[in-house]
């Protein structure tokens, strides 16, 4: 299966929902295209029944605020042939931004899901446990990853630097020269 054969079902099965869709010229051929959040179930059902699309390599998100808009971003793969597939649906950035979870259709959306909702607030409907996976109790629903928050990096980056950004690895990770063996011995 090639990309024009998976790009031409989509848009012949969904003609209202996929939107702005291109193949990526180079290899490994892509398939890129905008869905309407309210359809992304649907596609990515089909991608899996029909087109043997089994395998989603992850959810992430982007913000435009400046738009008014998050983008949630899917790729998606196959083990059956070498095409991939991304589709983003937009979700508008307003007080509860949600989309429908895909956990019906990929178990493995989960923690992507919950990620996605943890560092920029956008809620999956129907998500069975939408609990944190990495911020502490007491940063939840900040939404660090937006780009409109404040405390970026200071709170959120942890890293050995001082107030002043001078390093203090050394001071307190003592880092010793090791040089390389001038002998090797190999297992024989």
């Amino acid at each position: 299966m090639d990309g024009t054969t998976v790009l031409d079902s989509l848009k012949s099965q969904f003609p209202d929902a996929v939107t702005d869709a291109l193949i990526d010229s180079q290899p490994p051929h892509m398939v890129c295209a905008n869905v309407d959040k309210g359809e992304i179930v649907d596609v990515c059902s089909y991608l899996k029944d029909n087109l043997q699309f089994n395998r989603l390599s992850g959810i992430t998100s982007l913000d435009f605020p400046e738009d008014g808009k998050f983008e949630v971003a899917y790729m998606i793969a196959s083990y059956d042939h070498s095409v991939i597939v991304k589709l983003k649906a937009a979700v508008p950035r307003d007080d509860s931004p949600s989309i429908d979870t895909v956990i019906p259709v990929w178990w493995n959306a989960n923690w992507y899901e919950r990620e996605v909702y943890e560092f920029m607030g956008i809620y999956f409907d129907g998500h069975p446990e939408m609990t944190v996976l990495v911020l502490s109790d007491d940063m939840m629903g900040e939404w660090p990853l937006r780009k409109d928050y404040q405390e970026f990096p200071q709170t959120t980056a942890k890293y050995p630097y001082s107030d002043d950004q001078e390093s203090v690895v050394e001071e307190k990770y003592p880092l010793e020269w090791k040089s390389w063996p001038s002998e090797r011995h190999y297992l024989e």
